[in-house]
């Protein structure tokens, strides 16, 4: 059974550390597993990829020259 991952937890990467995307995908992958299925506080059943395309989509994540930040003005504090 995958376990479902808030997304949170990939976005918390973020706050502690800027990272390229590739970085970053390395890092859940050590951290969760390249299988490992996440979830937001409204939609459930994203695998890595489509987590990262709804972040970019809701600008939660901004790209500075190849570098991904956390876009705190669009992060629930929850």
């Amino acid at each position: 059974m995958t376990t479902s991952i808030h997304a949170h937890k990939v976005l918390n990467l973020l706050r502690e550390q800027s990272m390229t995307r590739e970085q970053l995908e390395q890092k859940v992958i050590e951290l969760f597993g390249d299988d490992a299925q996440f979830r937001t506080c409204s939609r459930e059943g994203f695998n890595l990829d489509s987590l990262l395309a709804f972040f970019i989509e809701k600008q939660k994540i901004l790209e500075n020259q190849g570098v991904w930040e956390l876009n705190v003005e669009r992060i629930c504090s929850h």
